[in-house]
């Protein structure tokens, strides 16, 4: 096909150019074409077109006209499973044609939008693939959010040689939360209730991490620590022999 190396290359090619006429159409006359287009692209190669293509698809601005397209290229993609997982991911962290327009978000709401075991596996398998640590670490965060959905992949995953400490660092935030039901939001409470009382610590639940930011962020009052500190040169004057401090 033309001057492109390869069939998908050229419908990825097309697909770009077909989104970036609809953007740069300038009348109404031309966006019309621009969907009517893009329809008969979807409706003959949404199931054989690389996932790419239609991820191009998802950068269309978002109009009464263009939202049919774009939730049929969601719903193509989504439909896709675990394969497309890595794709979807990358484009949420911007690695896509156009990172300033709209297709890191909509790559977010297609993996939402996905079969959560689907997902999961897809997600495994990137923590497994050859990606760095900012996509592994956006899968481990994901597979985290998917809940108890995601535990039969880690639970497999987490003897992989490549995978398995990102699966068993997943396992044990998601262990975490069920022990420590709204461990975070208490956090906040407490960071935000300053002198109220040991809340968290009465559950018996309350370690030094969790108990380490509301600290780190309210300093006490100069006066209190001008007071310690004299208090703390009588104390130490009477105890050496001194002439205590007035």
């Amino acid at each position: 096909m033309g001057s492109y190396r390869s069939d998908d290359e050229a419908l990825i090619g097309l697909a770009r150019q077909l989104t970036d006429a609809y953007a740069e159409a300038r009348t109404r006359e031309d966006q019309d074409y621009a969907c009517d287009s893009i329809a008969e692209y979807l409706s003959e190669f949404r199931d054989t077109a690389p996932s790419e293509a239609l991820l191009a698809v998802l950068d269309l601005p978002l109009t009464v006209e263009t939202y049919p397209l774009v939730d049929e290229a969601q719903v193509a993609l989504a439909a896709r499973g675990p394969g497309v997982v890595e794709l979807l991911l990358e484009a949420v962290l911007g690695d896509v044609y156009d990172p300033d327009g709209p297709a890191p978000e909509r790559a977010a709401e297609t993996l939402d939008a996905m079969d959560p075991r689907a997902a999961a596996t897809g997600l495994c398998d990137v923590l497994c693939g050859r990606g760095d640590d900012q996509i592994k670490g956006a899968a481990l965060d994901a597979l985290v959010a998917l809940g108890g959905a995601a535990e039969p992949d880690l639970t497999v995953t987490r003897d992989d040689p490549v995978g398995g400490e990102w699966a068993r660092a997943a396992l044990e935030q998601l262990a975490f939360e069920r022990e420590h039901p709204g461990a975070e939001v208490i956090a906040s409470d407490e960071a935000a209730a300053e002198d109220e009382g040991p809340t968290a610590a009465e559950d018996g639940e309350s370690d030094a991490p969790e108990q380490a930011p509301p600290q780190a962020e309210s300093a006490p009052d100069q006066g209190v620590v001008d007071d310690a500190y004299d208090d703390f040169l009588r104390r130490y004057g009477q105890e050496q022999g001194e002439e205590p401090l007035p």
